[in-house]
């Protein structure tokens, strides 16, 4: 994350926005964080019934609990436990319920403040619900949708091998 993010159209910042997976010990500024949490705010969602509901850990102690839950939060300093109130998403007649997808929204609207705050972040699924739920005491009628780990990028972050290969647009779109 060596070019600044200044001046790049949206377009850009998707296409430069790569997984941080090495941080910093240096906590986002609460600057930042408003602007990655207010992005998440203002994500759209299905009737703006806005379910999503995050947890951010940060405290020595959540950070210790979630490195202990997966090997997956990295040496972030914060982490963002992105869930979904399943009592306040829209359903729809056919029985889809929004809850995980309005999360996943916000949780990309974070994702691309956060880097254009500077801050760089990864999304991860990798652990247990029934663990992760368990140590931070969420509620039965929540989501757990995903974690994204987060922070100022160390020296040595890289942009994995992946992660600049794309499939063509005749594998990803179908005009009809």
């Amino acid at each position: 994350m060596t070019e600044a993010t200044e001046n790049k159209t949206f377009l850009e910042m998707t296409r430069d926005r790569w997984s941080v997976r090495r941080f910093t010990d240096q906590q986002i500024s609460a600057e930042h964080m408003d602007r990655i949490l207010e992005a998440g705010r203002n994500a759209p969602s299905a009737c703006n019934y806005q379910p999503q509901r995050i947890l951010v850990l940060q405290s020595d102690e959540a950070i210790a609990t979630v490195r202990g839950v997966t090997g997956w939060a990295f040496n972030a300093p914060t982490v963002l436990l992105v869930c979904s109130d399943l009592t306040e998403s829209w359903k729809n007649p056919d029985g889809c319920d929004s809850a995980e997808v309005d999360a996943t929204i916000a949780l990309d609207h974070m994702m691309m403040e956060a880097w254009e705050c500077g801050v760089g972040s990864t999304w991860v699924r990798g652990f247990d619900e029934r663990v992760m739920r368990k140590a931070f005491n969420v509620p039965d009628t929540w989501k757990i949708v995903a974690l994204m780990p987060m922070g100022y990028p160390s020296e040595q972050a890289r942009p994995s091998r992946w992660h600049f290969k794309r499939k063509s647009n005749e594998d990803l779109y179908r005009f009809l």
